[in-house]
């Protein structure tokens, strides 16, 4: 069984693992339901595609062999990121979390939905050209700073179950979170980058 199914497999389960037994003390407040919680259902998803297309077998594929063209529902990535912003917009949304922590039916969303997300990112990102990746990357960044600086102005808090001061601390985490993404991006993509900046 080759090394990087099961590394990434691993990954996954412990990923999605945390994020579902661990679910009372992360949802227990605002910043770590957003800023951990969530993120590591996507993470989970992330590294189950990269497992599902590490599997034994999956390259010897006729059809492909033999040059037939097939149409892609995802062309160049951006119907799956477009897909991925709606649905990481929504769990900015205050009274998202609210309904997750009541309603059996959005947290089962919760999890299914930013699962799949994870998914859908690392497929798309393996279509994307650099320009398509900065694009959607800056608009989730972009967005996920002005909800930060919501929580923060904001007089009174948005969500009934957390209280204005963790409040303000998911706030200020959505902040950083618009800094280190494009920040640990560019370092990831250092090389592609130039390469595209010299054509």
């Amino acid at each position: 069984m080759p090394v990087n199914l099961i590394l990434n497999s691993v990954v996954a389960v412990a990923a999605l693992a945390v994020a579902i037994l661990f679910r009372t003390p992360l949802t227990a407040l605002m910043s770590t339901h957003m800023l951990v919680q969530i993120p590591l259902l996507v993470l989970a998803g992330v590294f189950a595609e990269q497992a599902w297309r590490a599997r034994p077998g999956r390259g010897r594929n006729p059809i492909r062999a033999a040059g037939a063209k097939r149409w892609s529902y995802n062309e160049y990535g951006v119907p799956g990121m477009l897909l991925a912003t709606l649905i990481g917009a929504y769990w900015m949304i205050p009274k998202a979390l609210d309904d997750a922590l009541v309603l059996w039916q959005v947290e089962v969303f919760k999890y299914l939905g930013l699962f799949l997300v994870g998914v859908i990112v690392r497929a798309s990102v393996r279509h994307s050209d650099t320009v398509i990746k900065l694009f959607f990357l800056g608009n989730f960044c972009w967005m996920s700073a002005i909800v930060g600086m919501v929580y923060l102005d904001q007089p009174i808090r948005l969500c009934n179950a957390y209280l204005q001061g963790d409040q303000e601390w998911a706030g200020r985490g959505l902040i950083a979170l618009a800094i280190i993404l494009p920040s640990t991006w560019l370092l990831a993509e250092v090389r592609p980058i130039w390469r595209f900046l010299k054509r």
